[in-house]
């Protein structure tokens, strides 16, 4: 949970100038899509039902995956903000896949950010995988004073 929102306030703490405030959802959106993709089938298939799809889910943490995904989003919005919701939840979701590739995982890499063109994985090995932790109480107050600040 600290790890999601460490996501979420990236996006939000982002998009809070005055010229991008109205994009907020769609950054905010992108932050987090990329667990939304990969953790919920995770938790249904594998935790609940006992069908391992790890390897099938990390998927949608490589930009190719994103693209796609973010396309067929984007297909949902009204056509006057298709375009510009599009590329702003694509570079959130970027910024997700690059905190993700800064954090040191438990053992080897996961993320595979060249598929499908290899399935090389990479960290970059920058802060532990618990640094969120630490962080969720200056991140809350951040998102905090910056929601009271805009209103």
């Amino acid at each position: 949970m600290p790890d999601l929102f460490a996501h979420f306030a990236s996006g939000y703490l982002v998009s809070q100038p005055a010229n991008l405030r109205q994009n907020s959802p769609f950054l905010v959106l992108g932050t987090i899509l990329p667990d939304i993709l990969t953790r919920i089938p995770e938790i249904i298939f594998d935790r609940l039902l006992g069908i391992p799809v790890f390897h099938f889910v990390i998927i949608f943490h490589s930009p190719f995956c994103l693209l796609l995904s973010t396309f067929a989003i984007s297909l949902l919005l009204d056509s006057q903000i298709r375009l510009a919701g599009f590329f702003l939840i694509l570079m959130g979701s970027f910024v997700h896949v690059i905190l993700d590739l800064m954090q040191k995982q438990f053992g080897q890499a996961v993320y595979m950010p060249y598929f499908p063109f290899s399935f090389e994985t990479l960290q970059w090995g920058l802060f532990h995988y618990n640094a969120s932790i630490s962080l969720f109480p200056v991140l809350l107050l951040l998102v905090i004073f910056s929601w009271i600040m805009t209103r």
